[in-house]
């Protein structure tokens, strides 16, 4: 008899009272082309999901995994309509994601996830849960998720296993890079960083990164209504900078981690800029109307003034994520407003009888000009 259950984070939200957009189902009992018949789309690649025709939310085959080799992909799965619900269900990550609902509403739960939400314990659902490094990053992101809730001791050796085994080092960047920009979005995304360290595993994503030294800063950033208002690239690019400050200025192992994560090519920029610029622009009011406008040159402000803004904003956040005085650093995002303003006014030079590198020293002197007038 086929039977379908709401499963997941919809199930979780719904005993959290949080807000859901996403529901996931798994259907008992069924096989791919009954599926097919009833109009579903496949989607799955490794395994059996299938698009609902009208509601596009995705039902996937009862299933259950055998670990065949290393990190996220070594699995094998097998998906029958032998497959029962609660086989399902142990393969799962926590216990407060293995809680399922069926049609007329009733709770299926025989990992004991309703006790742990009723509790705030965040708990793997069998052993099996050290086979995928992906669930070290899950938990903590469901840490930074549910900042009320607490690691079960026994999951908490787990994720040292996991780490210890070396199995973090199999999961490419883009599966680590997608957990943490997740959680990045929660309340309590500072923790996200902590669970990571706790277990070691922040060692490995982000070898020689300051974290004991900065955690509180780190935590101060997160906490920052501008830090949730810009985007998640943008957010990923600050954490990375703060976690690898050091006293004044930044660790060259940070160059290291930027590959390994694959920062995109704009935050790389930025990054470098910063990196290599701090301490001027922390102190930009020491500096003479020189100094500034070579600055803007290098941070290429007339092609890419958007890079410029972003560094700005970025020494604004840190700054204030790090205690320090960093008030200028507005007020000089304000003058170059006014200064791209003046050169919006000012007529084009297309008919200038000066050529080469006379009209660029030509053009470069009119900038400043109305940089200082700015």
């Amino acid at each position: 008899m086929i039977k379908t259950y709401l499963v997941g984070g919809a199930v979780r939200d719904q005993l959290l009272n949080i807000p859901t957009k996403d529901k996931d189902y798994v259907v008992v009992g069924s096989h791919p082309e009954a599926m097919i018949k009833q109009g579903f789309k496949p989607v799955g690649k490794d395994f059996p999901v299938f698009l609902h025709p009208k509601t596009h939310e995705e039902y996937a085959l009862a299933r259950t995994e055998k670990k065949v080799g290393r990190g996220y992909h070594g699995f094998e799965f097998y998906a029958s309509p032998d497959v029962t619900l609660e086989e399902d269900l142990q393969r799962r990550d926590i216990t407060i994601n293995a809680i399922a609902q069926d049609e007329e509403g009733q709770f299926i739960d025989p990992f004991g996830g309703m006790d742990d939400v009723k509790h705030k314990i965040i708990r793997h659902v069998s052993d099996a849960f050290e086979e995928d490094p992906l669930r070290v990053l899950r938990v903590a992101r469901f840490q930074a998720k549910l900042p009320e809730f607490s690691i079960d001791p026994a999951t908490q050796k787990l994720l040292q296993k996991i780490v210890g085994n070396d199995e973090i080092q199999s999961l490419s960047s883009e599966r680590i890079i997608e957990e943490i920009k997740k959680g990045l979005v929660e309340k309590g995304a500072a923790l996200m960083f902590e669970v990571l360290h706790a277990c070691g595993a922040l060692d490995v994503i982000m070898p020689d990164a300051n974290y004991t030294e900065n955690h509180a800063s780190l935590e101060a950033l997160c906490k920052l209504d501008a830090f949730q208002n810009i985007d998640l690239d943008d957010r990923l690019s600050l954490v990375l900078m703060l976690l690898y400050f050091d006293h004044g200025t930044f660790k060259n192992s940070l160059d290291k981690t930027i590959k390994k994560l694959k920062i995109n090519s704009r935050q790389t920029n930025v990054i470098n800029h910063i990196k290599n610029s701090f301490q001027d622009l922390i102190h930009i009011h020491d500096l003479n109307d020189e100094s500034r406008f070579n600055l803007i040159n290098q941070f290429d402000f007339f092609r890419r003034p958007d890079i410029t803004y972003a560094v700005l904003d970025y020494v604004n956040l840190l700054c204030h994520a790090l205690a320090l005085k960093n008030s200028v650093v507005g007020q000089f995002k304000q003058h170059l407003h006014l200064f791209e303003k003046k050169l919006e006014q000012q007529p084009s030079m297309s008919d200038d009888p000066l050529q080469g590198k006379a009209l660029g020293d030509k053009i470069k002197q009119l900038r400043f000009e109305l940089f200082k007038q700015a």
